[in-house]
Parts: C-alpha cells; structure tokens; sequence
C-alpha cells in the first residue's frame, strides 16, 4: 500500500510539474515519493533483469547515452536517468513514470549516480555492471577532496556482491586502490585503442582490437566515454555497431545553427572543453560562459581558478565574451585575470538576455559554456525539453 501510495503522488506531481510547465518531473516526484516509501527505488528496479551503474566527476551521461544506444541496436528496451538527474530521487523519478502494472516491459536499466550518492543508491539497485570512469575535483561543498571520493567507493564496494562485475579506467591512477577492494574487476584505457584519430569538432575515430569506431563527439575525453560504453556492451553479449549515428545528450556538444554548447561543471571537465575548442575558435566568433552556484552546481564556484581559462584567450584580443549567471562577476574577474582584455568582456547576468546580446550581429559561431543549472535554463530558453529523449 505504501509503495501503490508513493508512486501515485509522484505520478501526480509529474503530471502537475509538466502541465505547469515547472520542469520536467525528474526530481520532485522522487523525492516526494521516496518521503512517503524509502525503498521505492529498491523494491522497482529489482523488477529489471540487468542493472548497469555509472559513476565518475566527468562523461556519465554520455557514457551512459551511449550505452543506451548500443543496448537499443540490439533490440533491448532501455530504462535510464536520461535528463542528468543522478540521485535517488531522479532514479526514483524515472522508475515511477514508467512504472506500469503488473510488471515492467525493460530489459536493461542504465543509471548514472554521482560520486556521492553512489555510496547510498547502488546498494539498493544492486547492478550487474558498474563503471567508474574518472574522479578529479568536482563540488568541494558536497563530495570533498578526491581521496575522501575513492576512499568511500571503497568502503561501498567491500559491501557489494561478488558476483557484480566492476569496470574502472585503467589510466585513472586514483583507481589502482580500487582492486584491494574487490576481487571481480576489469579494465579499459589506453592499451584497447589503436589509430586514434581526432577530427576538430567533426568528432573522432578509433579502433577497438578489430573494429574500426567513429563518433560525431570531439575530444580525447569523449573516446574513453565511448571505450567504457563499447566495453561495457560486450560485457553484456550485445553486438557492437558503429556509434556514428549516436547523437550526443544535450548540452554535451550540441550543435545549433547559430553555434555550439558544451557544459562546463568542474575544472577537469571545463579544461577539456576549453583545450578542445580553442583552436577552432575563429575573430568572428564569440563566447557566452553562464556560471551558476545553486545546489545541482556546486555552491562553492572556486574551482573556476582551477580551470584553466587561459587556453581560451585566442590572439584576437578583440574577442567579444560575455559572462552570465548568478556569478556572472566572479567569472569575468577570473577572465580578467587569464588574459581577456576587459574592454571585450560584457557581464550580463540575464541568460535570456545575455543570448540576446550574443547573437545580435553574430557573424560567426556563438560558443556557450554553461553549468548546470544554467543549461537547463538555456534549454527553456530555446524551448527544448530536457526530459523527452528520442
């Protein structure tokens, strides 16, 4: 009765969050439900045959779009955290709008945690599979330094069942304490890859022992997303096509006619798409960075120090930047102090209106890198539904 109660209120409050036009629904029915049945998330996903979970700072959406991708080339029906919301209350979330009776029609569920609330939520979902892909600094407010990060996955992982299989980032030095934790683990990385290839913004190509890869994602960080994915894939028996029809998550370099977003939410993953994109960075393009500080960001924004701002500065010093966001002043001040010249550098807190502003006379490609909750609110902007997929 408790669990019927819990999902019919997250049902409503979806239904309500939709037509109210307040988000998506893949937070608040969740939480709200899990208040009424705590163990909502266990007692659902047990009714999924395989469980896969993804955790790392950087690329889980993607590794896990990706995964979904390769899962649905086969034939299997996919059930996963699709708009980004990875804690208990956006699995929880998930499970309760495709929640139907008497059972569920998925083969595969695929859910990313993030580093946090991995040590709480994958004991419940008990997978078959976990990834961990990275750790690097990420919201200091939350998760603390990286040691305290890995020591506490490897208190959770001496509680898992021996029978989960565990695939870590072998290039990921911080991993190696890992393996005296758990005795089932395998590993990708550098060693899998051959004729790797980066092509600009067009994407990248790569071999995996004797298949040839391409996918339309840039980057040297978005091949480990799609080794982890490709592993993981035949982990599971399932034949692995090309992923050159994979479209990337939003804001995980979507392209628009006017130009490009990347997501920016931590130093590692901020230096990656700043080394990525700089050399195609053209006089007549622009830059719109929107940096937030709320919950799903990280409150504490110092980490925009660690990022290295610098490799944005082209030798254009005429290169027009506006900065936007709730910390729209602190961002322009690290500009400042990478190098920008502060004539060019235009602070609009507004998104709507900093848009406004960045496309006005644009003759080239308008760059926009914001954080989370940023993103999102770009994507009202632009009228896009973060939680419908494809």
């Amino acid at each position: 009765m408790r669990l019927f109660l819990a999902i019919l209120i997250g049902k409503i409050i979806i239904k309500l969050t939709r037509f109210l036009k307040l988000g998506g629904g893949s937070a608040a029915p969740g939480l709200y439900a899990l208040k009424i049945d705590p163990r909502l998330v266990e007692k659902l996903v047990k009714k999924i045959p395989q469980n896969i979970v993804i955790t790392g700072t950087n690329g889980k959406t993607t590794t896990a779009r990706m995964l979904a991708h390769l899962a649905k080339e086969a034939g299997l029906k996919v059930i996963r955290n699709h708009t980004g919301s990875n804690l208990e209350r956006g699995i929880a979330s998930v499970l309760i709008t495709h929640y139907q009776l008497p059972t569920t029609n998925y083969q595969l569920g695929i859910w990313e945690l993030d580093e946090a609330a991995f040590n709480t939520v994958v004991l419940k979902i008990k997978p078959d599979i976990i990834i961990f892909l990275n750790v690097s600094r990420d919201q200091l407010d939350r998760y603390g330094e990286v040691d305290k990060v890995v020591n506490d996955w490897c208190n959770t992982l001496s509680k898992i069942d021996p029978k989960t299989t565990i695939l870590i980032n072998a290039d990921e030095p911080d991993f190696k304490k890992l393996k005296n934790y758990f005795p089932n683990i395998k590993a990708f990385g550098k060693k899998d890859l051959k004729n790797t290839k980066l092509n600009g913004l067009k994407g990248s190509e790569f071999r995996i022992q004797n298949s040839e890869f391409r996918i339309n994602l840039p980057g040297i960080y978005n091949i480990y997303n799609a080794l982890a994915a490709i592993t993981c894939a035949k982990l599971l028996n399932l034949p692995v096509k090309n992923l050159t029809n994979f479209q990337p998550a939003f804001g995980r370099f979507e392209k628009l006619p006017f130009g490009y977003i990347f997501l920016i939410k931590n130093p590692t993953g901020a230096t990656e798409v700043f080394k990525t994109i700089a050399p195609h960075i053209r006089p007549q393009d622009r830059l719109l960075l929107a940096l937030n500080d709320n919950i799903a960001d990280g409150t504490d924004v110092s980490w925009i120090w660690d990022a290295d701002f610098e490799k944005l500065r082209t030798t254009n010093s005429e290169q027009r930047t506006i900065c936007s966001g709730k910390r729209a002043y602190d961002l322009a001040v690290r500009l400042k102090y990478a190098g920008f010249d502060t004539k060019y550098i235009r602070v609009e807190p507004s998104l709507k209106k900093a848009l406004r502003e960045a496309r006005e006379g644009l003759k080239g490609q308008l760059f926009i890198l914001p954080t989370y909750t940023a993103l999102l609110e770009l994507q009202k902007i632009l009228k896009s539904h973060y939680w419908e997929e494809s």
